[in-house]
């Protein structure tokens, strides 16, 4: 792409910071602007970014094309000016895509656990030296952050299904994790058509390319299995990993676990098996790291090496997450907003043996609508819930008219646990002072400003506990 001044239409989010941090490691001028300031957009002054609150026809002036994402409504001032302009307006994909289709791309996709697949691949090959530029869903914990501009070949980043946009990337490895019902409004309400598109997603693969599936999952097994009769003459070479399918060439056995945090050995056909100790919680992560390992492997990095990094890896923000500890309590917060990352970040909290109070906000109406009757029994290793109003983006369907207290009944029934609806972050703050004890885990679910209340906690921990002038 010949340009020489991008501007980034909500430069905060995720996946645009990420590519905003690329471009302009490649010597582009960038400047962007978002609704509100957050510490993303300090990190991108820091690097040269020209950053802007708020929106603004006049933001665009000096720009030679503009980026947005589905999140940007077509009558946003700058979307409209630029338009007015005849600049070219390119989706988040469209750059995403030229990045990975110009280079040996590495797309991770499917339901859960691409933005750790994908980070622990980054993460592993930049410490091998294989320079990578990496663009991740979440921001790794130190210094490696949630992009990187490398000098090698090698492109990795995180293929996201919610608005079909995955469809434009044609990677040379690819990895579809497992398959779930979500962003069923995108999919005309049908889970077939969402699969329908993840064998497409299949068939753009390269022909001589590798796709990397977790075999354990009987959607993904589905997919290769229609994906091969679509596209017979340019399908994959496929390298399954699973820990209870016998026919993976990539195989999990062996777990220990030691409070949520595992140690397994890894399996390569009929290779000696290697031991990964993982430094991060959650006998999830084991399906990530086997992902992880079987890209890894396909880019020629040697075995021991990549178990040697994987158990320094530290984590992505968000992930199940240690906030601190105070007055006896463990904060921990996590993304999880599917029913399926909500009991398996249930399960590792269950492994701490603390009694474990989770306090659940549902994320975007459409979700919560099609997935209802999944939450009500995903809350089983919890001994509380705490349920706060949903969460809604401003692009959020609000024809799906569905409210966070309509979850307490069906949690308290299908999880067998107590539940209660709080309607405010200061009102669950306030409750969880008069109700959280010492040896308890305070666990916050959700895509949205739940975290805080874990934040909270902690400060108000701290400034217990800080000397007072006499």
């Amino acid at each position: 792409m010949n340009v020489r001044h991008l501007h980034f239409i909500g430069i905060g989010g995720t996946g645009m910071s990420a590519l905003a941090r690329v471009f302009l490691a490649r010597g582009v001028r960038v400047s962007g602007s978002d609704v509100a300031d957050r510490p993303i957009l300090r990190v991108l002054r820091e690097e040269g970014a020209t950053v802007y609150v708020g929106h603004s026809p006049e933001h665009v002036d000096g720009a030679e094309a503009v980026v947005y994402t589905s999140d940007v409504p077509e009558d946003n001032v700058e979307f409209v000016e630029a338009a007015r302009r005849g600049l070219p307006l390119f989706h988040r994909s469209d750059l995403l895509a030229l990045l990975l289709n110009e280079a040996r791309g590495v797309a991770v996709a499917g339901s859960h656990g691409k933005t750790t697949t994908t980070a622990m691949i980054a993460f592993v090959l930049r410490e091998a030296g294989a320079d990578p530029t990496y663009l991740i869903g979440g921001e790794i914990i130190g210094e490696a952050g949630n992009a990187r501009a490398g000098k090698g070949d090698l492109v990795v980043a995180e293929a996201d299904e919610s608005d079909r946009t995955f469809l434009k990337y044609a990677p040379s490895v690819a990895v579809l994790t497992n398959l779930e019902s979500d962003h069923l409004e995108n999919y005309g309400g049908s889970f077939a058509s969402l699969r329908e598109a993840f064998e497409e997603f299949v068939c753009r693969v390269r022909p001589d390319g590798t796709l990397v599936a977790g075999w354990d999952d009987p959607s993904v097994r589905e997919i290769l299995a229609k994906a091969k009769t679509r596209c017979p003459e340019r399908f994959p070479e496929v390298v399954r990993y699973a820990i209870a399918a016998e026919d993976a060439e990539i195989r999990g056995e062996g777990f220990v676990s030691r409070k949520g945090k595992y140690r397994f050995r890894v399996r390569e056909g009929g290779a000696p098996a290697v031991e990964v100790s993982l430094g991060i919680y959650g006998r999830h992560h084991v399906y990530n790291a086997l992902a992880a390992y079987a890209v890894l492997r396909r880019l020629g990095i040697p075995a021991e090496e990549i178990a040697r990094h994987l158990a320094r890896y530290p984590g992505v923000h968000r992930r199940f997450e240690v906030l601190g500890e105070a007055r006896g309590v463990l904060a921990v917060d996590d993304y999880a907003v599917h029913p399926t990352e909500i009991a398996a970040t249930l399960a590792t909290a269950r492994e701490t043996g603390r009694r474990v109070v989770a306090v659940f906000q549902p994320h975007r109406r459409a979700r919560a609508y099609y997935l209802f009757r999944e939450f009500l029994p995903a809350f089983r290793d919890a001994d509380l819930v705490l349920v706060l109003p949903v969460y809604s983006p401003k692009n959020d369907r609000k024809e799906f008219a569905i409210e966070g207290w309509e979850f307490v009944e069906g949690i308290a029934r299908e999880s067998g646990v107590p539940a209660a609806y709080l309607p405010s972050l200061d009102v669950a703050l306030a409750w969880l002072e008069a109700t959280l004890r010492p040896g308890d885990l305070l666990l916050t679910l959700g895509a949205g400003d739940v975290r805080r209340l874990g934040e909270r906690w902690v400060e108000r921990g701290k400034e217990a506990h800080a000397p007072r002038d006499a």
